[in-house]
C-alpha cells in the first residue's frame, strides 16, 4: 500500500483557525479521499508542497505527472470553475477532475514545469513579454459561473473588515482607517462601470508559473467575476521589492491597451485591502 504524505500540521492549524465549523472534519478526510483519487488517476503520490490553506500533492502517472489539490475554501467549486476557463483559453494547466466533497473541493490537474513562480524568476524583457501575453488572454472574456460573486464585493468585505481582518499577507498590518476610506470610495467609482468577466483575482508572482522558457500559467484562482485590470494590479502591487508598482502597473495596462489610470486605481485599492 501506497504511504501517502501527511496534511502539514501548519496547514491544518491554518485551516482549523479560519474555518473552525469546518476545518477539523476536512483535515480528518484529506488523506482517505487522496487515496481514493490516486486510484482514480493511476497515480502515486510524491511530496506535499507547501501552501497556506490546502493540501497540495505532487503525483506521478503513467501520462505524466498530476497536481491534486484540496481546499476546505466555501468558494472552492467556483475557483475550479475560474480554473477551468483559464486553462480553456491555455493561462492555466489543464484541469482533469474538479470534485466536490462534504468538506471541500479537489481540483486535479496537471503539473506546470518547471512550475517555477514569478516571484523566483530573473526580470528579463521575455519575461514582461511572456507576462503580457498571459493576461492578453483573459482581454473580454465573460466570467465562466454567471452570477459568481464580485471581485467588488470581495474587496468591500475586507476594507470594511479593517483590523479585524483575519488573513493578512504574513509580514502585512491593516491600513490606516483614512487610507481604507479613501480606497473604498475609489472602489465604488470603480465597481460602478465595471463590466463583470473572467478575472483570475489573486495573481500574485506566486501564482504565476513557468511553463517552459518563455511562457507563464496562472494557478489557484479566487472565484469571483472582475477584470483584467485589477490582475495586473496586483502583478504590479506584488513586483514592489524589484520595481517601482506604479511604473510597471502602467507598463502593462499600455501594452494591453486598457487605461492606466483604472490600473492604478486598482493598485490603489488592492494596496488598502492588502490583499
Amino acid at each position: 500500500m501506497t504511504t501517502l504524505p501527511r496534511l502539514p500540521t501548519t496547514v491544518a492549524a491554518a485551516v482549523t483557525a479560519r474555518w473552525p465549523d469546518i476545518g477539523p472534519a476536512w483535515c480528518a478526510s484529506v488523506e482517505p479521499e487522496l487515496r481514493e483519487l490516486c486510484q482514480t488517476h493511476n497515480a502515486r503520490p510524491v511530496r506535499v508542497l507547501p501552501a497556506r490553506y490546502g493540501y497540495i500533492v505532487e503525483t506521478t502517472t503513467p501520462d505524466g505527472p498530476l497536481i491534486m489539490r484540496a481546499s476546505p475554501d466555501p468558494a472552492g467549486m467556483l475557483q475550479g470553475h475560474v480554473a477551468i476557463a483559464l486553462a480553456n483559453l491555455n493561462a492555466a494547466p489543464r484541469i482533469h477532475e474538479l470534485r466536490e466533497t462534504e468538506t471541500g473541493t479537489w481540483t486535479v490537474m496537471e503539473q506546470v514545469r518547471p512550475g517555477t513562480p514569478l516571484a523566483d524568476l530573473e526580470p528579463t524583457t521575455a519575461l514582461l513579454d511572456a507576462l503580457i501575453a498571459l493576461f492578453a488572454k483573459l482581454h473580454d472574456q465573460p466570467p465562466p459561473v454567471p452570477g459568481a460573486p464580485s471581485l467588488a464585493s470581495w474587496l468591500r468585505d475586507r476594507l470594511l473588515a479593517g483590523d479585524n481582518l483575519s488573513d493578512l499577507p504574513p509580514g502585512t498590518s491593516p491600513a490606516p482607517a483614512e487610507e481604507r476610506r479613501n480606497a473604498l470610495a475609489l472602489l465604488t467609482d470603480l465597481d460602478g462601470d465595471m463590466r463583470p468577466g473572467l478575472c483570475h483575482g489573486d495573481a500574485s508572482p506566486w501564482n504565476i508559473l513557468a511553463n517552459g522558457p518563455a511562457s507563464l500559467l496562472l494557478i489557484d484562482p479566487r472565484g469571483v467575476s472582475g477584470e483584467p485590470a485589477y490582475d495586473l494590479a496586483v502583478v504590479a502591487l506584488k513586483a514592489a521589492p524589484i520595481t517601482d508598482p506604479t511604473r510597471l502597473a502602467t507598463q502593462l495596462a499600455g501594452e494591453l491597451d486598457i487605461p492606466h489610470e483604472r490600473v492604478i486605481a486598482w493598485l490603489t485599492v488592492a494596496n488598502a485591502a492588502r490583499v
